[in-house]
Formats: structure tokens, C-alpha cells, sequence
């Protein structure tokens, strides 16, 4: 049986996905991997580039952008391995990172998912893993409450994003980044994986809160890393990301927290949008993908 199926959802990120099938084939010594890439109609060869130089990669091509969730649950249909590992396509992975978290889920059948220490490419600590955000937490994070309640927010903020814990060592946490999380395959089959009304943003948090409400625990392991490069997708396309990410937020509020939440919270934060949107034009960011 195959140990470990790795699933990459990658868009105009060519160069920095080369480097993450390297670490796979370099680093996934002594396991059966299958890695699986979906391809969201990249426009840079990213596609061509794993013919001719990873062969043995699935490499997935739906023609379409179907965004971080759709493509991560695309490729989870090929997925053949004992455990699941999602990863994003600007990783390095690090000597022994795969076996130590292989070896930790098959340690602890009570876990439900797994992360790793994170670090930029220059090897800069990043401070991942947090609670699950409270409706209180969107209001103070995201409206004009959190500067109108800058000790509440601090408060808050201080205990949602575990401050004083420096990362070092390995503990249960409530939200681990999904740009790198590791899960048993048939947990992750029994919660048909991502919810694809979010495509970009609070998928971690919804994901690891339906992990946790089905029993299991989320745990942080210190002693694999990985690097990280992050938003080398989004970049290309920061008004639309924007965009996107409140969308996001809106569709999370309404799932957790209801359709009046959902509401209030939308007008809440609509000032912030326009600002933002308006900032972003004025810098030339674009606001679609093609």
C-alpha cells in the first residue's frame, strides 16, 4: 500500500513548485509517495515541466481555475496513500519531515491531522496554528470594533494566536495551515475534504473545526520543518485575492455563525472593502486571473 499521497494545487508557480518536487524526490527516501499535482490552468508551462522532468507525478488538468478547494478535492479522488498530506507548491521539504510526521500519526491514532514547523526560505520562524476564530474575533479583526477595542482585540488576539509559544515545541492546537497538514485518508474521505464554497481562505479553519468536532485531536509537531514561501500565487493577483478573502469570510461567518452574523458583518466591514479596493486599483493590482 502506498505510505503517503501528497496533493499540490498549483497556479503560475512553475519555478517554485520545481523546487517542492525536488524535496519530495529528494526527501521521501525509504516511502511509497504518490504525489498528485492539479494544475489550475497555469499559464507559465508549469504543466509541461512536470511531464518532462517529475514523470512519475499524476499531474491533473481540469482546464479551469478550481481554486484551492476544488483542486485539492480533484486531485483527492486519485488519492491512493494510508495518509494524506496537502501541501502548497512554494514548500521545501526539509531532511525527514515526511517520516516524522508519518511516524507521529501512526503513533497517535487520536489525531486527526498534523503540521510542522514553518520557516521562509531564509529560514525565518513562522508563527502558524491558532485557535478556532470566534464570532467575536471576526468582529474585532475585520470592522472598525477592533480599533474602537484595541485591549479586547489585543486580548483576544493574544489568545487566539497561542502568544508566548515560540514554536518549538510539539503540542494540540485547534487550526494548523492546510499549505501543509497531513491527515489519515479515510478521515478525510469520511469529511469529503474541503468545503468548496471556499475557494482561498478560512479553509484551514473550517476544515480543522470539522476535525475536531468529529473527535479527533490537531496537533503541532516541532521536530519536522518545512520552508515556505508564501502567496507566490495570490501576488500575481492581489485585488482579486482580496476579494476573494472576504467573500471567504462572509461564507465562513455564515456556516459557523449564521445568516445574521453572516449579515451584520458584511455591512460591518464593507468600508474596509471599498478602502481596499480603491488603494489596490490606484497601485495597479489586478482583479482577475486571466
Amino acid at each position: 500500500m502506498t505510505d503517503l499521497s501528497i496533493i499540490i494545487v498549483s497556479y503560475n508557480t512553475r519555478e517554485p513548485l520545481r523546487r517542492t518536487l525536488e524535496s519530495i524526490r529528494r526527501e521521501g527516501e525509504g516511502l511509497r509517495i504518490q504525489t498528485i499535482v492539479v494544475d489550475n490552468a497555469s499559464r507559465d508551462d508549469s504543466a509541461a515541466m512536470i511531464r518532462d522532468a517529475f514523470p512519475e507525478v499524476t499531474l491533473i488538468e481540469p482546464g479551469r481555475n478550481t481554486w484551492f478547494t476544488g483542486g485539492n478535492n480533484l486531485g483527492f479522488t486519485q488519492a491512493q496513500g494510508e495518509y494524506t498530506l496537502i501541501l502548497n507548491p512554494d514548500t521545501v521539504i526539509q531532511p525527514g519531515t515526511l517520516q516524522t510526521l508519518l511516524a507521529y500519526l501512526r503513533a497517535h491514532p487520536e489525531v486527526g491531522a498534523v503540521t510542522c514547523q514553518m520557516r521562509g526560505l531564509d529560514h525565518s520562524l513562522q508563527r502558524t496554528c491558532s485557535q478556532v476564530p470566534q464570532f467575536v474575533d471576526l468582529l474585532l479583526g475585520y470592522t472598525f470594533l477592533g480599533a474602537a477595542l484595541p485591549f479586547w482585540r489585543a486580548q483576544r488576539r493574544t489568545q487566539m494566536w497561542y502568544e508566548g509559544w515560540d514554536r518549538a515545541s510539539t503540542r494540540a492546537v485547534e487550526v494548523i495551515p492546510d499549505s501543509c497538514m497531513m491527515s489519515p485518508t479515510p478521515l478525510l474521505a469520511r469529511l469529503k475534504l474541503f468545503d468548496e464554497t471556499l475557494r482561498l481562505y478560512f479553509t484551514e479553519d473550517d476544515i480543522c473545526r470539522r476535525i475536531l468536532n468529529a473527535g479527533y485531536a490537531v496537533h503541532f509537531v516541532a521536530e519536522a520543518v518545512i520552508l515556505h514561501e508564501e502567496h507566490a500565487s495570490t501576488r500575481l493577483v492581489q485585488r482579486l485575492a482580496s476579494q476573494v478573502y472576504f467573500d471567504d469570510l462572509i461564507l465562513f461567518t455564515r456556516k459557523w455563525y449564521g445568516g445574521l452574523a453572516a449579515l451584520a458583518l458584511r455591512g460591518l466591514i464593507a468600508p474596509t472593502r471599498v478602502l481596499m479596493d480603491a488603494a489596490q486599483r490606484l497601485r495597479g493590482e489586478r482583479k482577475s486571473i486571466g
